[in-house]
């Protein structure tokens, strides 16, 4: 099995475990965000090792069932950035099935058009759905993550949430000399440089500076999850952001500080500043987030020791934490919410190898997150103040709906949906004050349903909601069809509400709609309505006649 997929199976059973780190560092512990690593050699079982299974998936992006979550693009349209691989073959410029699944013309004289179309890819083998047959890496030198919309936008934190600053914006970065109780990204410190005010001590264990970046976040095997972890410049330089060839329109300047000394902590500090850095900490022991209280080792500012690991070179008398109390803080004082997993049960929501709709399950839409850092107490004039985590969903237009916790504690949480919330696919994160989680995704899936059927010569006309689109090809799930004959009826149109199809010598039996999204069967009582639309007498009259038959 490929190292990083296994890596990634075990992270899912120790991200919110209590258990004791390799001590001294590095590497730090894997479980806050995603996961240190390199991304550009990505294969179709590596991308699954996080969005193939939503219910297993060891990292937060494990909710959102791939298939769902594309079907609802159709109709939308085709961006700058989309990686829809045949826009061309779009009417409108909008997504649409053969914009991402390609079919072939097969001649077969049996047929009544002379031949059929089939998919060109075989649906049943995995290849079907690599993720690389669309979406861009460049082998070795760029992520597929980072070649997207939002970080060639820099728009940083809109994934990975409070844990990094937006590079480009004005957040605070001191611009004070490097001094003893001053970090520096890692080993390259240059000495001889005006600038430098002192020779950094080198550690007997392994040989290398103190007081750095490096001092956890170094190259090594995590001794918690069994995680290969590279160094920071192999980790960074991978996303390909900045780096020649890579596709990427920022320059090596988005991250580094060319003057005096070169790689200095400022330049780290574009997207590490210290807003981000001070509210970094993961709950080991589950019993809420004390700042300078903690276990060494799982954050920045949980233990003295993390604070020596920066400052004051991992020696000597501690930097103790500072506390600032409001929303708006820039130091430790409201940790950001951080979630290694999210669940979800109820009606229009996939997950796991369970599907749900409102005909089978009628229980409000639920979801649930495990992860740290879900309540924060501030100290303050008036006394203690509570800040809890808020689940924030923002849907493909950019509107953002935010909903209370109807259960939580430090760290777990389950919020009910509203009914009324509109299938699609939504960005999720949690929001904290002034903080907030990476970002999962979170698909609801539409009811399919139909309203009303009519019937003249053969030719069917069905409304209802949720049919999406079709694809006129073999064995593409897309269908209408007779439930006692079980032929086929030919397709002339078919939208997210109107389908109209000929059905050559009408419907003996029940009209099943086979959509992307699900199934449904209705009663073909043509020129009038199935039963959901027929008077309340009619209802009556079914059941009191099935009963009565039944008794017999």
């Amino acid at each position: 099995m490929n190292k990083l997929l296994q890596g990634l199976i075990l992270i899912s059973a120790t991200m919110v475990a209590a258990a004791w780190a390799s001590i001294p560092p590095p590497p730090v512990n894997q479980n806050i965000g995603i996961p240190d690593g390199v991304f550009n050699d990505m294969t179709f079982h590596t991308c699954l090792g996080c969005h193939g299974d939503p219910e297993n998936a060891p990292a937060p992006v494990n909710i959102g069932y791939l298939p769902d979550r594309h079907h609802l693009r159709v109709d939308t349209p085709i961006g700058e950035y989309s990686a829809s691989p045949y826009p061309e073959k779009s009417p409108d410029g909008t997504h649409k099935c053969t914009t991402c699944h390609l079919v072939d013309w097969v001649v077969d004289p049996t047929r009544p058009l002379g031949g059929y179309f089939k998919f060109a890819q075989e649906p049943t083998e995995p290849e079907f759905r690599d993720c690389l047959n669309c979406h861009e890496q460049k082998p070795g030198i760029a992520s597929v993550h980072h070649l997207t919309q939002k970080a060639q936008e820099a728009q940083c934190p809109v994934c990975h949430g409070s844990l990094v600053n937006f590079p480009k914006d004005d957040h605070y970065i001191p611009d004070y000399d490097i001094s003893f109780i001053t970090p520096w990204p890692g080993d390259n410190y240059d000495t001889s440089s005006p600038s430098s005010q002192y020779d950094p001590p080198v550690a007997a264990y392994n040989g290398r500076r103190k007081g750095n970046c490096s001092h956890c976040h170094y190259s090594g095997t995590d001794q918690v999850t069994g995680r290969i972890v590279p160094t920071n410049y192999r980790t960074h330089h991978g996303t390909g952001v900045g780096q020649p060839n890579s596709g990427s329109i920022h320059g090596c300047d988005l991250c580094h500080d060319f003057t005096p000394p070169d790689h200095t902590i400022r330049g780290c500090e574009k997207c590490h500043g210290v807003s981000s850095l001070h509210n970094i900490e993961f709950d080991q022991d589950g019993n809420g987030i004390t700042p300078g209280g903690e276990e060494p080792f799982w954050g920045h500012i949980g233990s003295p020791a993390n604070c020596r690991g920066c400052h004051g070179n991992f020696e000597g008398a501690g930097v103790e934490a500072i506390l600032q109390t409001g929303e708006g803080s820039s130091a430790g004082s409201n940790i950001v919410p951080t979630f290694g997993r999210m669940g979800m049960r109820g009606r229009g929501m996939r997950g796991g190898s369970g599907m749900w709709s409102a005909a089978v399950n009628p229980d409000p839409r639920v979801l649930t997150f495990t992860g740290s850092g879900f309540i924060s107490i501030l100290e303050s004039p008036d006394g203690p103040v509570e800040l809890i985590a808020k689940v924030v969903l923002t849907d493909k237009d950019g509107v953002s709906h935010e909903y209370e916790a109807d259960s939580i504690t430090q760290t777990t949480l389950e919020v009910v949906l509203p009914d009324d919330l509109a299938p699609g696919s939504y960005d999720v994160h949690l929001a904290k004050g002034a903080v907030r989680s990476p970002i999962a995704n979170l698909v609801i899936r539409p009811d399919v349903t139909i309203d009303e059927i009519s019937c003249n010569n053969g030719k069917v006309t069905i409304t209802g909601s949720g049919f999406s689109g079709y694809l006129n090809a073999e064995n593409s799930g897309t269908s209408i069809s007779d439930t006692t004959t079980l032929d086929k009826c030919r397709v002339e149109s078919w939208s997210n509400t109107r389908i109209v199809a000929d059905c050559s010598s009408g419907i003996e039996g029940d009209i099943r709609v086979d959509g992307v999204f699900g199934s449904t069967i209705a009663d073909a009582a043509c020129g009038g309505t199935i039963d959901s639309g027929r008077p309340k007498w009619w209802t009556i009259w079914s059941w009191w006649s099935s009963w009565s038959w039944s008794r017999r």
